[in-house]
């Protein structure tokens, strides 16, 4: 037997119909609740409950006092897939622009060898830059890359251009598997001023370990991400 739908879920299904048919736009508002109460011929509290659901699905934002608005489209970001985070931005219909922050060489502290599994001491480029999408910030970056696979690294090879695709021209080396692991964070001081947030704003941390196509591990990254313009999907082979 089937899953029964309640009438909040069922009024959420109505309300999305209405968004797409009328041609919402994107940070649009809505009507108010008791003028959908009054369209749908619903309780408020139905019209409410439904509403949360569609909060909860990311397609509405809710701002208190103001009301409900359509989400902006957020950027989609493939987990079990290694196109560049570019690429996938672009791919959205954004435009992508890319502020390089910081490139040095570094040697591997304790803590990173223990995420890297590479022993204390290894030579590697640290890179931090603040990812834009639609001239808005949305990501801070962090990548630290095996300087015996990339000696000749540059900063002009990662200034608003693809790092892989650096990687990829200049030395040969394609991105093979990856792993990786997703967590909600707080933003520190940096993170909150470069990413324009407050310090009690919840944010994404995607961190991961990167292979190339002979089992060598190319690079460490850690993102931090604005929560409401990035979703994780996954597909299917």
């Amino acid at each position: 037997m089937g899953k029964v739908l309640t009438i909040d879920v069922l009024l959420s299904k109505e309300i999305e119909y209405l968004l797409e048919s009328r041609d919402y736009k994107e940070k649009q508002k809505l009507p108010s609740e008791r003028e959908l109460a009054e369209y749908f011929d619903a309780q408020r509290v139905t019209v409410r409950a439904a509403l949360q659901i569609l909060v909860q699905k990311g397609i509405l934002i809710s701002k208190e006092r103001y009301g409900y608005y359509l989400a902006p489209k957020r950027i989609q970001i493939t987990l079990n897939h290694t196109n560049s985070f570019k690429m996938m931005i672009e791919r959205m219909g954004f435009t992508s622009y890319v502020k390089l922050l910081e490139f040095e060489k570094i040697k591997l502290t304790e803590q990173l060898a223990q995420k890297t599994l590479l022993a204390e001491g290894t030579e590697m480029f640290r890179i931090m830059r603040l990812r834009y999408g639609n001239k808005e910030p949305i990501a801070l970056e962090k990548s630290y890359i095996v300087c015996d696979l990339a000696k000749d690294l540059s900063e002009e090879d990662v200034n608003n251009k693809s790092l892989y695709d650096a990687l990829k021209k200049k030395y040969r080396l394609t991105i093979n598997h990856s792993s990786h692991k997703v967590s909600v964070v707080y933003a520190n001081g940096l993170e909150a001023e470069l990413l324009k947030v407050s310090t009690s704003e919840p944010l994404i941390k995607y961190q991961g370990l990167v292979y190339e196509k002979r089992g060598r591990l190319l690079e460490y990254f850690e993102t931090i991400m604005i929560c409401d313009k990035i979703e994780f999907i996954i597909h299917n082979n």
